[in-house]
């Protein structure tokens, strides 16, 4: 799974990463994004890319009670078109999650060995493959909620983790975020990310706590 990950851009720095004009709303790092926090996407709106903010945890249209929904914070590759609860999304309603690297945990023993997973070049983003959803309450409420797509381990993750999110190239963006982009066009593109453009080293034990949030999270674990 993908649970927790970091965003270290500026408005300005987000715009010219994923080619858009800067968001008219607040941005701010975080170095503990969890599930059930509002995060930053990148989705299409007409010709172009927008920013917009939404709730970790798809609440499918459909959905009665959103409290009573679970909630998914991630979404299987393999099984996309078998969920009801990711099908329509995976078919109309694709997004981008923008990440300056991602958190997995290690079984060793007993223990769990927080890992903290980046891009190999310094300052390049990542770009989750994500699925949104727009939920309208009984009152003309609407909610915007996400999720990221995981697929198998690459070279690298496997031997940290069973999974890793779906991160796509630059070279993606445009087909990943083309609403008129048909399932068997979108679905190659949903396999894991080179090892080699990857990099990983050990953090310390203080990220399993969400109410930790600051760049010392991802500094190399020395004990």
């Amino acid at each position: 799974m993908c649970g927790r990950y970091t965003f270290e851009f500026t408005a300005r720095s987000l715009a010219a990463a994923f080619g858009m004009v800067p968001p008219g709303f607040a941005i701010r790092s975080g170095y503990n994004i969890a599930p059930g926090q509002y995060i930053v996407i990148v989705r299409p709106e007409r010709d172009q890319r927008v920013a917009d903010v939404a709730f970790w945890g798809l609440i499918p249209g459909w959905v009665k009670d959103p409290n009573a929904f679970s909630k998914p914070i991630n979404a299987r590759a393999e099984t996309l078109e078998e969920k009801p609860t990711f099908r329509g999304a995976f078919k109309r309603k694709r997004c981008l999650v923008p990440a300056s690297g991602f958190y997995e945990w290690k079984a060793e023993g007993k223990a769990k060995q927080p890992f903290y997973i980046h891009p190999a070049e310094p300052g390049a983003p990542f770009a989750f493959a994500g699925l949104m959803e727009d939920w309208h309450g009984p009152n003309g409420e609407v909610m915007v909620s996400a999720c990221i797509i995981t697929t198998e381990p690459n070279g690298l993750m496997a031997g940290i983790h069973h999974r890793m999110p779906v991160i796509l190239p630059r070279e993606a963006w445009p087909l990943w975020l083309d609403s008129a982009a048909q399932t068997r066009e979108l679905a190659p593109l949903l396999v894991p990310y080179p090892a080699e453009r990857m990099a990983a080293h050990p953090v310390s034990l203080a990220v399993g706590d969400v109410r930790n949030d600051g760049p010392e999270l991802i500094l190399p674990d020395r004990t």
